[in-house]
């Protein structure tokens, strides 16, 4: 009885404290714990988790507060809140349709944009109701990787087989329909047959910039494109740490990179002109499984674990503090 008195004493006496700091101290002092929770690493769970159907697209919704993550095998689209441990099924694809997939997404105006692998399809569909907006064609051959919505609305998909990226105006998209254009990324760069080449993408300076990775050449290009004149782009390498990478974000300036094998998020520091790239910290976790893609969630960051290597089920998606471990 004694002890407990004690404890409570100690309890109240603490919270007294806090309370009578001056008001950034306060706040400090919740910060601090705020802080110390959001280090812990917090692991989702497909459900239903099959063999071979493998995710590999993640994106994160402001407006609904919840993310999306899309699979290889099915197309199948799983849909969670950080509030959850298990994600579920969104959006289901027609099984006696043609075959479908969901790799690289990306959210914009109330939409889900997702790049359909070997399909050659690009996807538009409605998040509020999973309805399917829109399905572009690219053609066979080619397999559309991810994809980025930039501030003005235009879509640019990377093909890892094809020499080129695929591009879709706001109009296209407004009106549900047209044929992407192709945008050559060659001579600058090397396609290598039978191999995954471009991969992630980001946007920078408000579209006026992209930046995508060549997973075979572990390189990083920058593209400066004009969305009215896209034959006159401008393709230079970035000096970077050579990095075979998959998903990319941009996160406060800095540079993230996913990478299968080792299992890590490199976080980069980007020069002004974006010309280098240097190593600021590498994100590492044992729930990383051959991470493939990765979209800020809050004061979070979503990594799937594709594992196509092992193909451990259930599957999952590790969500990393922003301020998480480092090496």
């Amino acid at each position: 009885m004694k002890i407990r008195m004690r404890t409570a004493l100690a309890a109240f006496a603490a919270l007294m404290l806090t309370a009578a700091l001056p008001t950034g101290l306060a706040q400090a002092s919740r910060m601090g714990q705020n802080a110390h929770r959001a280090t812990a690493t917090k692991v989702f769970t497909l459900d239903p988790s099959t063999s071979g159907n493998n995710p590999e697209g993640v994106a994160w919704d402001n407006r609904s507060e919840s993310f999306f993550v899309g699979t290889v095998g099915t197309g199948t689209i799983y849909r969670a809140t950080l509030h959850d441990t298990t994600l579920h099924p969104f959006i289901t694809p027609d099984p006696a349709g043609p075959a479908d997939s969901s790799v690289g997404m990306k959210v914009a105006g109330g939409k889900l944009f997702v790049a359909g692998g070997t399909t050659g399809s690009i996807y538009v569909y409605a998040i509020r109701t999973g309805a399917l907006l829109a399905r572009f064609e690219t053609g066979p051959g080619g397999f559309l990787n991810d994809l980025v919505v930039t501030e003005k609305g235009d879509v640019y998909v990377t093909d890892s087989f094809r020499p080129m990226l695929w591009h879709l105006t706001p109009s296209m998209i407004r009106a549900g329909s047209g044929t992407p254009e192709s945008i050559n990324v060659g001579p600058q760069i090397a396609y290598t047959a039978n191999q995954f080449n471009l991969n992630g993408i980001v946007s920078r300076h408000g579209g006026r910039e992209l930046i995508v990775v060549n997973s075979f050449s572990k390189s990083l290009f920058r593209i400066g494109i004009n969305p009215a004149n896209t034959a006159a782009r401008k393709i230079t390498k970035i000096h970077a740490p050579d990095l075979a990478g998959d998903g990319l974000l941009i996160d406060g300036g800095r540079l993230l990179v996913v990478t299968g094998s080792p299992a890590a998020v490199t976080v980069l520091t980007l020069s002004d002109d974006d010309s280098r790239a240097r190593v600021d910290k590498v994100l590492t976790d044992p729930s990383l499984r051959g991470p493939s893609t990765i979209a800020r969630a809050e004061d979070r960051y979503l990594v799937v674990n594709a594992d196509f290597a092992t193909n451990t089920q259930p599957y999952t998606v590790s969500a990393l503090a922003r301020g998480g471990a480092h090496r």
